[in-house]
């Protein structure tokens, strides 16, 4: 009987060693896929046809690093799904909602030939921005598992990327042009909206977006990291504040504004520097030091009437285009084509024409694709705000602040991308793109987690210890987790 009992004992214990090892594993190929995932982010942030022929390869279609790390990043996930049973899944609605829209855009793209000439599939690359990339930055990050160390690796890289870009919106604004990389950035002949900070990508809403989800990073960071390294983080979100101002983009202000609404409303340890960069920004604002954010003097909201002017007979023109195609649309990429067709005799008194393209992302979906297209879009951005207030709901507790941090970081990106939609058509803003799903799909694996009582160690996010193998468990849906120690 003993014997017996020593035997089932020993069994019992090679057994849960054997689970520590394959969690170890699970949690180390999870931690590569993310690392993965920062690399592809880092390479989209550039213009390669302007860096070097050999980093822009034409072959049919266009390959560039970013592409390479994107397919390099798939195989990995492939790899990594072969060899687990099954994955624990939230916000299928949220997935289907994105996979809907996505086959209403291919449809309407490839009946309305808007690539037919075959020369760059300009078109086709807006489709990878605004509905493939997203959707399978979603898909996987929903299904990878987190660590507090992961969740902490992925905000330095916010915080370092937006320092860069930071340094660069300062440099641009102040003309340092040995300082700025890559050196295309100051050649004013190349993009657009030059004069203001552009940024590696050329254009100041989406230099503006990355700077916004970085002033979040770093905000998160400096509300739990202690000593010199809080100071470190709330100094450098302080130092995002003039390059968000250099972007002289009135979305990005608003988007801005959003987020110190959202950091000051909700109860989190954000709260308190955030009221301090408010009490900062409104000290500004009084003291006239910035010239386009002055009590003294017009502000930006009130210059650049061309601009304002442009927008509203945008919006008039694509609303004549639903009137005339309201089931199904004109065509996706069809609206540069067929402006002239619904731009009134008044309009060309206000704007002479819109070759500059639409400047929408919700009125451009309504003309170019009709109700068929719009309800799937609503649909995916109902989804989106729900992912965020479950999670919110979800996640309480002091064991779980460190996981509602991220929760408002994905709240803050969701109403960047809400903002920015409004004035910008996001189909060519590819990195906010995928930084706002790939945070719901975080935060969504972070819910079914603590759904199934399987939360992050609850050790302090710096303090990063090794768990013995005696400490994993099998949590439900047969993932492996690590408890409370």
């Amino acid at each position: 009987m003993g014997t017996t009992l020593l035997n089932a004992s020993s069994r019992n214990q090679d057994s849960i060693l054997e689970l520590g090892t394959n969690a170890k594993i699970t949690i180390g190929a999870d931690a590569y896929i993310l690392r993965l995932i920062c690399l592809w982010l880092f390479l989209m942030c550039f213009e390669y046809k302007y860096i070097s022929p050999m980093l822009n390869w034409r072959l049919g279609i266009t390959i560039t690093p970013d592409r390479i790390a994107f397919a390099w990043l798939v195989w990995a996930y492939l790899k990594r799904t072969s060899s687990r049973t099954s994955d624990v899944v939230t916000s299928r609605r949220l997935g289907w909602s994105l996979i809907l829209f996505s086959a209403v855009c291919t449809t309407s793209w490839f009946l309305s030939g808007s690539d037919a000439d075959g020369s760059k599939f300009r078109w086709l690359t807006s489709l990878m921005n605004f509905s493939y990339e997203p959707l399978v930055a979603f898909f996987i990050a929903r299904r990878l598992r987190y660590t507090k160390r992961m969740l902490h690796e992925l905000l330095l890289f916010f915080a370092l990327l937006g320092a860069y870009l930071a340094f660069t919106a300062v440099g641009e604004h102040r003309h340092w042009d040995n300082w700025v990389f890559p050196r295309y950035i100051m050649d004013r002949s190349l993009g657009i909206q030059f004069g203001r900070s552009r940024g590696p990508l050329l254009t100041s809403d989406q230099n503006g977006a990355l700077l916004l989800v970085s002033f979040l990073s770093l905000m998160c960071l400096a509300s739990y990291m202690t000593g010199f390294k809080r100071t470190l983080a709330f100094c450098g979100s302080i130092f995002m504040i003039p390059a968000i101002y250099f972007t002289q983009t009135r979305s990005v202000w608003l988007g801005f504004a959003a987020i110190c609404v959202l950091l000051t409303v909700l109860r989190t340890t954000m709260r308190r520097p955030m009221v301090k960069i408010v009490s900062f920004v409104t000290f500004m604002f009084f003291a006239g030091v910035a010239t386009k954010f002055s009590i003294s003097e017009d502000t930006l909201f009130s210059r650049r009437q061309n601009t304002v002017d442009y927008r509203w007979v945008n919006y008039e023109t694509t609303l004549n285009m639903f009137k005339r195609n309201s089931l199904f649309g004109i065509g996706y990429g069809k609206f540069k084509e067929v402006w002239s067709d619904y731009f009134t005799t008044a309009d060309a008194l206000i704007i002479r024409d819109l070759t500059d393209g639409n400047h929408s992302t919700v009125l451009g979906i309504l003309a170019e694709l009709g109700i068929v297209g719009l309800l799937p879009y609503l649909t995916v951005l109902l989804f989106a705000t729900r992912v965020c207030t479950t999670s919110w709901s979800t996640l309480k507790g002091e064991s779980s602040e460190f996981e509602r941090r991220i929760v408002v970081i994905a709240m803050g990106a969701l109403s960047t991308y809400f903002i920015l939609g409004l004035t910008v058509d996001l189909r060519w803003d590819q990195t906010l793109d995928v930084i706002v799903f790939l945070l719901l799909g975080i935060i969504s694996s972070l819910q079914s987690n603590a759904a199934s009582s399987d939360v992050l160690p609850s050790a302090g996010p710096l303090s990063f210890q090794k768990y013995p193998a005696s400490r994993f468990a099998i949590s439900s849906g047969n993932r492996f987790s690590t408890t409370h120690p």
